[in-house]
């Protein structure tokens, strides 16, 4: 095959993987999803948020598919490299913090609220996903903001979470109505 040929065939592969990418990035994912699901995930996020407010652990573990269910922030490298310097073989994530937050919930003095904003809920029949930026406050002051993932279940006709992780920047004590 002499050059010029090699030169076009290649700017035609070139051109139909290109177009071929462009098709492939504009399509969404197929949820199958209908408006009482959506709002029922969004009353489970409302109560979980009421439960908070409350300081009511038992009530908040109930949301809960299972009590031991992957309840956790995930932390920057630094933090798991500082962690590993105890324990060699840990993964990163740890055993759930739900009992931990639990405890918070049942001893702190302080007023406690997360506040939830830019909520996004995707649901494919019994699977949710949940997605929204938060701001955790103690006292009206936000401690931490961050942003948090659910994945809820249906199951007996209940939404329940099935895991909930969340990234945490430490707050530089801006009151909620400043951001």
């Amino acid at each position: 095959m002499n050059k010029r040929k090699a030169g076009a065939l290649l700017v035609v592969l070139l051109t139909c993987g290109l177009i071929t990418q462009a098709f492939a990035q504009g399509q969404d994912p197929k949820f199958n999803s209908n408006a009482d699901d959506i709002k029922k995930i969004g009353n489970l996020l409302e109560e979980f948020r009421q439960n908070i407010i409350r300081k009511d652990g038992s009530a908040l573990k109930k949301l809960m598919l299972y009590p031991n269910v992957l309840f956790h922030s995930i932390d920057n490298q630094e933090t798991v490299d500082n962690a590993r310097k105890l324990n060699a073989q840990f993964d990163g994530i740890g055993p759930s913090a739900l009992d931990g937050f639990v405890t918070l919930l049942a001893t702190s003095k302080d007023k406690l609220e997360e506040r939830f904003r830019n909520i996004e809920i995707r649901q494919d029949g019994p699977l949710g996903l949940v997605t929204f930026n938060y701001d955790f406050l103690e006292n009206d002051k936000v401690t931490n903001s961050g942003l948090e993932h659910w994945q809820v279940r249906k199951i007996d006709g209940q939404w329940k979470i099935l895991s909930v992780t969340w990234t945490k920047y430490v707050a530089k004590q801006v009151n909620p109505g400043e951001r």
